[in-house]
């Protein structure tokens, strides 16, 4: 496929990034490895996270891949990456982890267009990759792990309009904020969402697509969708993750207007959404089972990165990239939650522990939702 100018750029500025690249940010568990000209199959893992912004990466994802690493195979050693929002810092991390040595690369990307670079210089090089939470738009690839990106945008969605209609409404003006959509989430959420809502009788009144999954800008966002609808002309609000929706509820909260009547989703089980769903001030949001996604990635890792066949029962079907080749993957499926199965994103059925969510603000809260 055709990159975008951003993408030229940052292939023209390669040579000057991998000068860089060693001084990147990178956390290895152990000692990286022989460089990439050495013998393969060590055991050598790098794992590139896209950003802070989003804290499910280095809150969830990052420890539960290096257990699970660490429990299948103690010699394997893991580099980890973070890009810190920046495709160019993906890239010099990639070329980083090739001039280190590295067997496996499992890749979350910042950005869609140049992430089918760093793909295709790590399948030159030998590497094996792992296409992470989202597919890579590269023939390149080799596996995947990955759910229906289009479908969390119709299930957020979904759940906001079956909400409403909950509560007697059956039309009225949304706010929609959308994610980042140079990266490889924010348009297919986008599209998802529009799936239902443009069917739904409801209508997207003001629509904002927020640059870096920023919170503080998803605010000043829902202020303006404030003042061109006023405090009254919107019955709720699509956001596309719990950054978002803490930005919007924050506005509202601002121009007087009580969130809990303007229903709000929300996405990635972030402890600050599951608190805003207890006080009733966010409808919902998915539980992506990161305990699941993140361990069954680290067991393929493992097993590719020395030289074996991925382990029974982990690739469970196929999924395919934009342009259409198709990618052996592991699957998993979604789940929307509100105040009523809140209760699934805690131990141990979900990921965080009980006194992370019910702090001291929130312990009444949790109280009357039976979580103590």
């Amino acid at each position: 496929m055709s990159t975008s100018p951003r993408g030229r750029l940052i292939r023209a500025a390669a040579a000057t990034a991998l000068a860089a690249a060693v001084g990147l940010t990178g956390c290895a568990t152990q000692s990286s490895g022989s460089p990439a000209g050495g013998t393969q199959h060590q055991g050598r893992i790098a794992f590139l996270m896209p950003d802070l912004v989003t804290v499910r990466w280095e809150q969830q994802d990052k420890p539960v891949f290096e257990a699970e690493l660490k429990r299948v195979c103690p010699d394997c050693t893991i580099t980890a990456y973070n890009a810190k929002g920046s495709a160019d810092t993906q890239l010099a991390q990639a070329q980083a982890a090739i001039t280190n040595g590295v067997d496996v690369a499992v890749i979350a990307p910042i950005d869609k267009d140049a992430a089918v670079n760093i793909v295709n210089q790590f399948h030159q090089a030998g590497v094996t990759t792992i296409s992470y939470a989202s597919i890579i738009d590269s023939p390149s690839v080799d596996y995947g792990v990955t759910t229906d990106i289009f479908g969390i945008g119709a299930q957020q969605a979904q759940s906001l309009v079956d909400g409403l209609k909950a509560k007697g409404l059956t039309e009225g003006n949304l706010v929609a904020l959308n994610g980042d959509p140079s990266d490889a989430f924010g348009s297919q959420y986008k599209a998802g969402m529009h799936s239902v809502i443009d069917k739904s009788g409801f209508r997207i009144a003001a629509e904002y697509d927020t640059k870096n999954w920023d919170g503080a800008t998803a605010q000043s966002e829902m202020d303006q969708a404030i003042a061109k609808l006023g405090n009254n002309g919107f019955v709720g609000v699509y956001a596309a993750n719990d950054q978002l929706a803490g930005g919007a509820i924050a506005a509202m909260k601002n121009a007087g207007i009580d969130p809990s009547t303007r229903l709000t989703t929300g996405q990635d089980g972030a402890v600050a959404g599951l608190q805003r769903i207890l006080a009733g001030e966010q409808y919902n949001t998915i539980n992506l089972p990161i305990k699941v996604f993140a361990a069954k990635t680290a067991d393929l890792a493992a097993a590719l990165a020395k030289g074996q066949q991925p382990p029974a029962g982990i690739i469970n079907g196929t999924t395919q990239t934009p342009s259409g080749h198709q990618v052996k993957a592991y699957l998993w499926q979604n789940q929307v939650i509100t105040l009523s199965n809140v209760r699934d994103m805690l131990v141990p059925q979900g990921f965080w522990p009980v006194d992370a969510v019910c702090t001291a603000e929130y312990r009444p809260a949790c109280q009357r939702a039976g979580l103590l």
